[in-house]
C-alpha cells in the first residue's frame, strides 16, 4: 500500500509540473453519472446474479486541462487532456450464487460508498485539436474515441449486518471465512482511506467546439480488499476489490 501510495504522489507531482509549463491553457467542466457493478468477496466471482444484483450508481464532476488551440502545440498536447475527477459510488451488496445457499451467507448483506479524487491522463488517438475544433458538420466527425488513465483516494465506507437473531454480533452467524484472523481479514467495518487506479475506454461526440457528450466503461481497481468490509480467510480470496461501470456524461468548455 504504502508503495501505491508512493507512485499516486509521484504521478500527480509530474501532472502538476507539467500543468504548469504550459502557456495557453483551455479549461473544461464537466458532469457524468452512471451504473456500476462492485466486484467484491459477495457472492461467487463469475457468476451473473452477482455481477448483476452487487450493483449501484455513480456520480461525479470531471475537469480538464489541455493546450491542443496552441498554434505551437506539440504531438502530446494535441492528443492528451489532463482529467481530475471527483467520485461518488453507492451499491448494495448480498452473497448471490448458487453455492452461497448457506443460511448465515443469505441472511448476511451490506453496502459500501466510496468518495474519491484520482487525477490522469486522457489520451485521443484522432487528436484533441482536429476533433473537438472541426468546423464539419458530419456525424463521424464530431466522434473521438479516448482512452484514460488515473490514480485516485478514496474515502470508503463499508457496512454489513445479518437479519439473524444477535445479528453479526453472534459469531455463529459469520460464515467460516469471514471469521477474522487477525486485523487485516474477516469482517472489518472500518472506514478507510484506499488508494485506486482509474481505467477508461470512452467515445465523445462533439456537439460544436466547446461542448461533447460523452459514453465510457470506467474500471476502477482498489488497493486494498475491504473496500466491502470482507476479506475472506484462505486461499479464495485472489483479488483486491474492484469495480466496473458505465458512465454517461457532458462537458463544456469554460475558458
Amino acid at each position: 500500500m504504502k508503495s501505491f501510495l508512493r507512485f499516486t504522489a509521484i504521478l500527480l507531482a509530474l501532472v502538476s509540473t507539467s500543468i504548469n509549463a504550459q502557456g495557453i491553457q483551455e479549461h473544461e467542466f464537466g458532469l457524468l453519472s452512471g451504473y456500476h457493478q462492485m466486484r467484491s468477496d459477495y457472492g461467487e466471482r463469475g457468476d451473473a446474479s452477482t455481477r448483476n444484483g452487487n450493483s449501484g450508481f455513480t456520480f461525479g464532476l470531471s475537469y480538464y486541462i489541455n493546450k491542443a488551440s496552441s498554434r505551437r502545440a506539440n504531438y502530446f498536447e494535441e492528443h492528451v487532456k489532463y482529467r481530475f475527477d471527483f467520485l461518488y459510488l453507492s451499491s448494495n451488496l448480498e452473497h448471490y450464487g448458487q453455492y452461497a445457499d448457506d443460511p448465515r451467507l443469505e441472511a448476511m448483506s451490506g453496502s459500501f460508498t466510496s468518495l474519491g479524487l484520482s487525477g490522469g491522463l486522457e489520451y485521443y488517438p484522432l487528436g484533441i485539436q482536429e476533433q473537438g475544433y472541426n468546423r464539419s458538420y458530419t456525424f463521424i466527425s464530431k466522434l473521438s474515441p479516448y482512452g484514460g488513465i488515473a490514480v485516485g483516494l478514496n474515502l470508503v465506507t463499508p457496512e454489513a449486518t445479518s437479519s439473524l437473531e444477535g445479528g453479526l454480533a453472534n459469531p455463529q452467524n459469520i460464515f467460516p471465512s469471514f471469521i477474522s484472523q487477525d486485523s487485516d481479514n474477516g469482517i472489518v467495518l472500518d472506514n478507510r482511506i484506499v488508494g485506486s487506479l482509474n481505467l477508461r475506454l470512452g467515445l465523445r461526440f462533439n456537439f460544436n467546439p466547446r461542448t461533447g457528450l460523452f459514453v465510457e466503461s470506467s474500471w476502477m481497481l482498489f488497493g486494498s480488499d475491504l473496500v466491502d468490509g470482507l476479506s475472506p480467510v484462505g486461499p479464495q480470496n485472489k483479488y483486491t476489490d474492484w469495480t466496473w461501470g458505465i458512465n454517461l456524461g457532458f462537458s463544456t468548455l469554460i475558458f
